[in-house]
């Protein structure tokens, strides 16, 4: 499938040294040291679109100015997050998402699920609105949307 390898091979080394996330800094001024989206991704290019769904983590804080750390393709086509236990091994550790059923339904910052990256603990929280953006190629035609449905935190704000 062209938008796996894509998003796994292009993303993983375009993307980390040209990503723009553009709300990410908002959450992670809470204190979590460990930061993952749950995002839906949209990827387009001169003839084509596909989706993903995607777990994109920062080892720290998320801003606009930071990669993130990895990015690991869970479903393609894009899935739903709610109410099914994600799975996706990224360089930290094998990640593991539980999104209550409804949780789609919350509003924005509500405790929705609760994620686990190796033996750490996270949080998982109603985003909806952090968007990271990415661009493939040689010239850049092809260019990766993604939008955070959920944002996770580490609960250990102090440890590693």
């Amino acid at each position: 499938m062209y938008f796996s390898t894509t998003l796994l091979l292009s993303l993983a080394a375009t993307a980390l040294a040209l990503p723009r996330p553009q709300d990410a800094a908002a959450p992670a001024a809470a204190g979590s040291k460990k930061n993952t989206y749950l995002a839906t991704c949209t990827s387009r290019g001169l003839l084509d679109s596909d989706t993903a769904s995607a777990v994109i983590y920062y080892n720290g804080p998320a801003t606009s100015r930071t990669s993130p750390s990895d990015i690991g393709v869970v479903a393609e086509p894009a899935t739903k997050w709610e109410g099914v236990t994600r799975r996706v091994t990224l360089t930290d550790g094998r990640f593991t998402s539980s999104i209550a059923a409804g949780a789609d339904d919350l509003p924005k910052s509500q405790i929705a699920g609760s994620a686990k990256l190796g033996s750490e603990d996270f949080i998982c929280f109603v985003d909806g609105s952090s968007t990271f953006k990415f661009r493939e190629g040689l010239l850049g035609l092809r260019e990766t949307t993604c939008k955070a449905d959920y944002w996770c935190a580490s609960t250990s704000v102090g440890g590693s």
